[in-house]
């Protein structure tokens, strides 16, 4: 379990490598029809082509990485109780599309637009391809937040068929990036389930580009993750 927040931060920069490469071939591609033609012409052509259509058909290495991440974060999860096998699809394919229409649809309006100021300005294809950088989110963060909800959503439905004395760790990286929320929810760890919902409310960990998450504990929660004294350097 120690090893797994690295795995998915790796898998995480894979897919922001093949978002950054996806878009640079889109805007290349529809560079090459766009030169020469004048401003008027050049935007009517681009108002007819499909981008996100475009874009997504060069991501599907992206969401198989993405599943693959998924699955990696099911199978690391101690539990025991489990989860029927349609639920969990439910739950992958939701991530999966919302993780699309990030890495689509709004992306794709950001390239339109920063194409669109290009052409109006009749700047080089360099610069509208650094502007379009500058317009878009920090895919890695993106990606690890779209994994968060997925092992919350998972997490809080297993955990609802364990008994209130079913004893609870928050595992993850315990250093000078964590949150002073997750620092709370480290040291009060152990704690049963029953303990954890009257104090938190939830199962939740701090979702935007958290490296923690309740898990129900082992005989080993050290293995799980779970580092109760803070690491430094």
């Amino acid at each position: 379990m120690a090893d797994i927040s690295q795995e998915i931060e790796r898998i995480s920069e894979l897919i922001a490598l093949k978002t950054n490469r996806a878009i640079e071939e889109v805007v290349v591609a529809l560079n090459k029809v766009l030169v020469g033609k004048l401003p008027e012409e050049a935007l009517k052509m681009l108002s007819e082509v499909n981008i996100p259509f475009s874009l997504e058909s060069k991501l599907a290495g992206a969401f198989v990485a993405f599943e693959a991440g998924a699955v990696l974060t099911l199978k690391n999860t101690f539990t025991s109780v489990l989860l029927e096998e349609d639920t969990l699809r439910i739950l992958l394919d939701t991530a999966k599309r919302k993780l699309r229409t990030e890495l689509t649809a709004k992306l794709s309006d950001n390239m339109m637009q920063s194409i669109i100021d290009g052409i109006a300005t009749g700047s080089p294809i360099e610069d509208v391809i650094e502007s379009i950088g500058e317009a878009t989110p920090e895919i890695t963060t993106l990606v690890n937040t779209t994994y968060n909800q997925f092992g919350n959503t998972m997490t809080n439905m297993m955990i609802d068929k364990l008994p209130d004395n079913a004893e609870m760790i928050y595992i993850g990286a315990n250093d000078d990036r964590t949150r002073d929320i997750c620092k709370e929810k480290i040291r009060f760890s152990p704690a049963t389930k029953k303990e954890v919902l009257s104090r938190y409310g939830n199962f939740n960990n701090e979702l935007w580009n958290c490296r923690h998450k309740w898990e129900e504990s082992s005989k080993k929660p050290e293995a799980q993750g779970f580092e109760p004294k803070e690491f430094k350097e």
